[in-house]
């Protein structure tokens, strides 16, 4: 589960992610360099290999630390992606393609704009279809893909079942929430859908499923998401902004499925079942004139986590071997304190500072704003550089296809 919003202000464009998984799962904020003239033939994604291209673009990515995709990020283009789970009626139950995840940090390195990242997993999606173990400890979870991919011109929503797909333009604000909306408005749609007269009828109803979108209550995080942007004013948008909702709880409090900061129950409750995925890192992006802006959490549970800018020098390092540690310290962080009204708080007034930083266009700044408010509201930053590997984490760290 998770929830991707975009929205589009006077000369410049937003998009914000919950990137909702496994709450084991631990999750990367990565810079990945430009490449120029590679002469490799193939690229190892995932779970397959795909022929590769010789010129690929700088991205800040959140990637979860066993798959080579990403579950969101923006390239140095000033290009934005999330990705949303669905659940079609076409989904692939066997065998292996290309994630979601994968597609996104596809669409990112090879495209330098939106309407590019738009053609680049269209064409991905056809010749290589997606499919495969998306799930760290469900490891035969799997899900089709929707998006949203955005420049500070333009914005598209594109839906996918199996390897068929529909396309919206995005002009003011939309989100997407692990179900189909596209009805019968699609700009665009796979040609195996066109027909001379128009379209062949809504998306949503030929391919969509009922079961997980409902008890996901992708409908009401949707709703409450289309709320909250509709209420954005068209002038002083700022990160403050994207960052209260998706912290947004619907009472005093994580709640369940219909939050959009996700938080799992707990393994031993009876609603684990139905309540399994965890907010493990939420990005926010500004892109406009003066090229991407970004902010993540890199942590879970949006409500108890702090934004930090990042930017394609890669000053946020985190040690591979503290990953795993850091986001087991993080969790147990989240969960004594995190969701206080108190702590919520301290992390907006620390937050007000850092976000006017950024947006001032001082990351040097923002980035020591950011260091000083973690150490004095967070204790995973010390704990972390202790550097012990919590041995159940480090035992789930590689997925094997079909396992």
């Amino acid at each position: 589960m998770c929830d991707t919003l975009v929205w589009r202000g006077p000369g410049e464009t937003w998009l914000a992610k919950n990137s909702d998984r496994d709450p084991y799962e631990a999750q990367r904020v990565e810079v990945i360099p430009a490449v120029r003239g590679d002469r490799s033939r193939l690229l190892r994604c995932t779970w397959i290999e795909i022929p590769q291209v010789p010129d690929r673009h700088a991205c800040i990515i959140g990637r979860p630390a066993w798959m080579w995709g990403a579950e969101m990020g923006v390239n140095e283009c000033g290009v934005a992606i999330g990705n949303e789970a669905i659940f079609s009626r076409r989904l692939r139950r066997r065998g292996a393609a290309l994630l979601g995840m994968d597609l996104v940090r596809l669409g990112l390195e090879r495209a330098a704009t939106a309407d590019e990242a738009l053609e680049v997993i269209v064409a991905l999606l056809g010749a290589h279809g997606q499919g495969g173990p998306a799930g760290f400890s469900q490891r035969e979870f799997r899900y089709d893909n929707s998006f949203l991919i955005a420049d500070a011109r333009s914005a598209w929503k594109l839906e996918t079942a199996g390897q068929l797909w529909a396309v919206t333009r995005v002009d003011t604000c939309d989100s997407i929430s692990n179900g189909l909306t596209i009805e019968r408005d699609a700009e665009r749609v796979h040609p195996d859908l066109a027909t001379e007269g128009g379209r062949q009828g809504s998306f949503r109803q030929q391919f969509d499923t009922w079961l997980r979108p409902f008890f996901g209550a992708s409908r009401r995080r949707r709703a409450a998401s289309l709320s909250a942007l509709g209420a954005l004013p068209m002038s002083g948008t700022g990160f403050r902004h994207f960052a209260a909702i998706l912290r947004q709880h619907r009472k005093a409090g994580p709640s369940g499925n219909a939050d959009l900061c996700m938080h799992a129950a707990p393994s031993h409750s009876p609603l684990a079942f139905l309540r399994p995925s965890q907010t493990t890192n939420a990005m926010i992006v500004q892109l406009g004139a003066a090229g991407p802006r970004v902010a993540f959490t890199g942590t879970a549970a949006t409500c108890g986590s702090l934004f930090r800018p990042v930017d394609f020098t890669g000053t946020w390092k985190v040690c591979e071997p503290d990953l795993w540690e850091l986001h087991r310290v993080a969790m147990a962080d989240t969960i004594e304190r995190g969701s206080s009204t108190g702590m919520l708080a301290k992390i907006n007034a620390a937050e007000e500072k850092i976000f006017a930083a950024i947006e001032a266009g001082d990351l040097s700044r923002a980035e020591g704003l950011a260091q000083h408010h973690a150490s004095d509201l967070f204790s995973w930053p010390h704990r972390a550089e202790a550097g012990s590997m919590n041995t159940r984490h480090n035992s789930k760290q590689s997925v094997t296809e079909g396992s």
